[in-house]
């Protein structure tokens, strides 16, 4: 879609060598181009939010993972084993 800039369009219709038809095209043109950059900018948006979201989800399985892991062990340290009061047995050797 080719048009001249908005500055000489404005210029053009101040110095009266554009007619009404042919600025009525022009700002067409340019509200395209301005829907164009902003549905380019909102899909640009959202690629990167959705890139994001799923680094944050993959970090917080990560995360549930090391704390049951961390869970684990600390409740292993809790709990007694039940023959940690026996001496050791030693094997025989053959």
């Amino acid at each position: 879609m080719g048009t001249y800039d908005h500055q000489r369009v404005l210029t053009d219709w101040s110095n009266g060598t554009l007619t009404a038809d042919m600025a009525i095209g022009h700002s067409l043109q340019h509200i395209a181009q301005l829907y164009e950059l902003l549905a380019q900018q909102r899909k640009s948006a959202n690629d990167k939010v959705n890139h994001l979201e799923n680094k944050v989800n993959a970090l917080q399985i990560q995360l549930d993972r090391l704390t049951k892991r961390v869970s684990m062990e600390l409740e292993k340290q809790k709990s007694p084993t039940p023959n940690a009061n026996l001496p050791e047995m030693n094997t025989l050797e053959k």
